[in-house]
């Protein structure tokens, strides 16, 4: 076969032009098709929701909020400013619960707080509800340590004071994660929490073991790891309670507490955490029921959730807060006392407030503000304005697309082995060792140490605390006497004890209350007089500042802050005391000038 060099050559050129033609149809065809996808599958719609403009004014259009928004009626707008509570306790035959249908029907409520119930009737109400409403309600819950705050068959968190002498924050945003995903699991879109009012007022009666502690800083950082990861679960979290409830002896559900701190002090602690909430973006900030002079200097007694000057002018245009203000329960005396139904939603309204929290009277409130809007006093502008925001709030916890809460294996998914994990490893690495004499604990030796380990408490049984010891040696004799026992009862057990070189003391059915913490004078005495005599351990299973009940702290061997009286934190402290687990704990408050904030003793575990 004979080949013709020009043929071939212009072979090579056909084929070099038809690969070539070729390539040019590719980018002219491939480059619109990417470019269409960058441009469609961007996060604009994510810019869009999950942003709150200034103000409030949704300046940024949200497709779904506008569409909404466009069929809404004035009463509609209106009635999304109210957010009523109900138990799930109720059944829908209950006069109760059929006055929330009421108001979802007729004045069109935004949201519900349910307290005490069970999962299994909280999910069909709110499944009930939800269907009855035109507009997604927003479900929210007061679960400060987890829903079982308010929903039996839960786990129970610690408590914030506990979680406060965890070092590591790393296990904070994991409890966050760990409690988004219970409430995504009920259909709650709002937890009100963290409080993160700083304690340092040991007389405080309302926050006590509801705060971090007293460091501001480690108030904010542990707040802001616990909002993340609930934030990760959609979960809309509000910081309380502004601008700080921390500093006053007065509880706010029974009368207004006075902050009489200069506006510096102010400044630079009780609002620190928030200010660094809000730089990090919350989505909801609770208004405390508080007298704040250094704010509302010649306004009598104006409490702080209807108060201009301190939601308008501090959180929203100085703070720069523009997410959603929710007033503290409206039916607490704090502010219901001298405000009646209508005029206190009217004026928190006037001062910034974009949810009215638990009105005492809905029906009333709500005809109270329609003829504020009626008579000129508010605007219907600024009606809208809220409205928007509340509804671009729905829009970021998803409630555009609310499905049912299913039912089926609830209770399962409520009570996760891991969940109980991490509250066990909360537990391990919040257990502070605060005083140890001669390195007692942990206790290494038994072979010629006499060891007694005694449960103070309610009832007088031996707790998981004292049986646990039996794991480590069935020589410790255990002991048990009731708080509320006579002189003479702690007078044979005073005798009874004598012979032991140790004793080791379980202080149970306490609380965080500074009046007495729960504890009796006889049983303070008791323990006073026995640390003169011989080594003691004394476990605290509530507040560290309960150590200043006792006049003879300094005589201790050893204080063990257990914080929560819980049989798993029971269990957790005995392993740490004979040494299979190590101490890790830090105070999270200062207690007196001997146990200072931040002090922590560390061990090492024992090799068995």
């Amino acid at each position: 076969m004979n080949f013709n060099p020009v043929s071939i050559r212009g072979f090579f050129v056909f084929f070099i032009m038809k690969d070539s033609l070729l390539f040019v149809f590719k980018i002219l065809i491939f480059v619109p098709l990417i470019s269409a996808l960058i441009f469609f599958t961007f996060p604009f719609g994510y810019a869009q929701d999950y942003s709150f403009s200034p103000k409030g004014d949704s300046a940024v259009h949200n497709r779904w909020v506008d569409s909404v928004f466009k069929t809404m009626t004035e009463d509609e707008k209106i009635g999304q400013l109210f957010m009523v509570e109900l138990s799930s306790k109720w059944t829908i035959d209950d006069n109760r619960f059929q006055a929330i249908e009421s108001y979802i029907n007729n004045y069109h409520i935004g949201g519900v707080i349910f307290f005490y119930g069970g999962p299994v009737r909280q999910a069909g109400l709110t499944n009930y509800l939800q269907k009855k409403s035109k507009i997604p309600l927003m479900i929210a819950q007061d679960g400060e340590w987890g829903l079982a705050m308010r929903l039996d068959s839960t786990v129970s968190f610690p408590r914030n004071l506990c979680l406060g002498a965890v070092k590591n924050n790393e296990i904070i945003y994991e409890t966050g994660l760990e409690i988004g995903k219970i409430c995504n699991r009920m259909g709650v879109n709002i937890d009100f929490m963290p409080c993160v009012d700083i304690y340092d007022n040991p007389l405080n009666t309302v926050i006590a073991n509801r705060s971090f502690g007293s460091n501001i800083h480690d108030v904010a950082q542990k707040a802001y790891a616990i909002v993340l990861g609930m934030e990760e679960n959609r979960i809309l979290c509000t910081a309380k309670h502004f601008p700080g409830h921390g500093n006053t002896n007065v509880d706010s559900h029974e009368a207004l507490p006075v902050i009489s701190d200069s506006k510096e002090k102010i400044d630079s602690a009780a609002l620190y955490p928030f200010k660094y909430l809000i730089e990090n973006k919350i989505g909801g900030v609770m208004i405390g029921h508080l007298f704040v002079p250094a704010f509302d200097e010649g306004l009598e007694k104006t409490p702080s959730s209807i108060s201009k000057n301190i939601i308008n002018d501090l959180l929203i245009n100085t703070l720069k807060f523009n997410g959603l203000v929710f007033t503290d329960a409206l039916q607490m005396k704090g502010v219901s006392a001298n405000y009646p139904s209508g005029e206190l939603e009217v004026r928190a309204f006037e001062a910034g407030v974009d949810v009215f929290l638990m009105p005492s009277d809905c029906k009333k409130s709500f005809f109270a503000v329609k003829e504020a809007v009626k008579s000129g006093r508010i605007s219907q502008s600024e009606i809208d304005k809220r409205c928007k925001k509340i509804l671009l709030a729905k829009k970021r916890m998803g409630l555009d697309k609310f499905s049912p809460i299913k039912t089926q294996n609830l209770y399962q998914d409520l009570n996760r082995l891991e969940t109980r994990l991490l509250v066990k490893k909360i537990y391990e690495n919040a257990i502070t060792l605060v005083k140890n004499d001669l390195s007692i604990l942990p206790i290494r030796d038994f072979s010629d140490k006499k060891i007694a380990a005694l449960s103070i408490s309610k009832d007088g049984t031996t707790t998981e605390f004292e049986k646990h010891f039996l794991h480590y040696s069935n020589s410790v004799k255990l002991f048990s006497i009731s708080k509320t026992a006579s002189q003479k009862e702690f007078d044979t057990l005073y005798n009874k004890l004598e012979s032991f070189d140790y004793v080791i003391i379980g202080l149970h059915d306490v609380n965080s209350y500074p009046k007495n913490f729960g504890l009796t004078d006889i049983t303070v005495n008791f323990v006073d007089k026995i640390c003169k005599r011989q080594k003691i351990v004394v476990d605290f299973f509530n507040s560290p500042l309960a150590i200043n009940k006792f006049q003879n702290y300094k005589q201790f061997s050893s204080i063990v802050i257990s914080y929560e009286d819980t049989p798993l934190a029971r269990e957790i402290s005995s392993d740490m005391i004979f040494g299979s687990l190590n101490f890790k704990g830090k105070l999270p408050l200062n207690v007196n000038n001997d146990f200072k904030e931040g002090q922590s003793i560390t061990t090492e575990n024992l090799k068995l």
